[in-house]
């Protein structure tokens, strides 16, 4: 232990004379020939080498001192044990340089990385910003895109108003048109019942007449106008529509003689009237005024009737003269085409 400190101060001894020696002539020539600053630099330099070494040798002391203390403590010879720790020392230097080049593969592993890596990720930090501008883009054209849809859908809400008031207007219109028009109808339809009410009249005026010029021909025993002559001059004279021509019935021929025969012997007959005077009655009063005073309200011609029927009363008993029915005939029918 003594001989291998020995050794190694003998050994720093040498190196630091050796490095004196060097320094001393070759220092005053450079201080003779360089400037000051260079030489300010170069003494600083040259402490901090020495600073450094004097640091390594007072390691390397006390790894010396520690190691012979362990070997001391384990009771080994000093030579084994120095042996031993070149052993260690060669084998940890092996591990370091193992380890160095593991961690200089690494290193470069990661160098090699980085290198590919770094155009990678200026790429993807190009990318980046381009796909930030295309959000922001997206999300000023979605921003525009809202306001139009809000704008349209405000147009489209006021179009709708518009269109239901329209639509209420004219559903006003149509119900005030369709309420009129359905008055309209009702009227019409009243006018209507009233004209077919009036045609019925006319019909059955018409129909009396029919029936009294019947029994005036059957009683005067001739025509006084042919079939065709009747249909196409009794509407002009009676001023009857001409869509209804008269119907009339041509009675059966009779002989004047029969006739005659006829009007004398009516006085004779009983004093209640004949059917067919009847029939002529109902047809020209008509059946509601069956039941009242034939001469109230009545003209000329139904009150010559009346009274050719009142004089077949008991008046005929007492001898009275009376009217021929043929004659109070033709006199009502002369008073009704005048």
């Amino acid at each position: 232990m003594e001989a291998a400190e020995t050794k190694a101060e003998a050994a720093a001894r040498e190196a630091l004379a050796k490095v004196a020696d060097i320094l001393e002539p070759t220092g005053l020539q450079e201080e003779a020939e360089l400037p000051a600053q260079i030489l300010a630099e170069f003494v600083m330099d040259s402490r901090k080498k020495d600073k450094l070494l004097c640091s390594q040798l007072q390691v390397v002391d006390f790894l010396q001192n520690f190691l012979i203390q362990e070997d001391t403590a384990q009771g080994l010879d000093p030579l084994a044990s120095e042996d031993t720790s070149r052993k260690r020392a060669i084998e940890a230097k092996e591990q370091w340089k193992e380890l160095k080049a593991t961690y200089q593969e690494h290193v470069e592993a990661i160098t090699s990385a980085l290198t590919q890596a770094l155009p990678k990720m200026e790429e993807a930090q190009k990318k980046q910003a381009q796909l930030q501008e295309t959000l922001e883009q997206l999300q000023a054209k979605k921003q525009v895109a809202v306001e139009k849809l809000r704008i349209a859908q405000k147009q489209w809400q006021l179009q709708q108003e518009k269109h239901l008031q329209h639509l209420t207007k004219v559903s006003a219109e149509v119900k005030e048109r369709q309420m009129g028009t359905q008055q309209e109808f009702e009227r019409l339809y009243q006018e209507l019942g009233a004209l077919k009410q009036q045609a019925r009249q006319e019909q059955d005026k018409l129909q009396r007449h029919q029936t009294f010029l019947q029994l005036l021909y059957t009683l005067q025993g001739k025509l006084l106008f042919s079939e065709a002559e009747a249909e196409a001059q009794i509407p002009q004279e009676l001023n009857l529509p001409k869509d209804k021509p008269l119907q009339l019935t041509q009675p059966q021929e009779q002989n004047p003689q029969d006739i005659m025969g006829r009007d004398g012997s009516v006085s004779s007959k009983s004093t209640a009237p004949s059917p067919l005077e009847m029939q002529a009655y109902r047809g020209f009063l008509g059946h509601s005024n069956m039941g009242k005073d034939p001469r109230a309200g009545q003209n000329p011609a139904q009150a010559m009737v009346s009274l050719d029927f009142s004089h077949r009363g008991p008046s005929s008993a007492s001898g009275e003269k009376q009217v021929p029915l043929a004659t109070a005939c033709t006199a009502m029918l002369t008073s009704l085409f005048q």
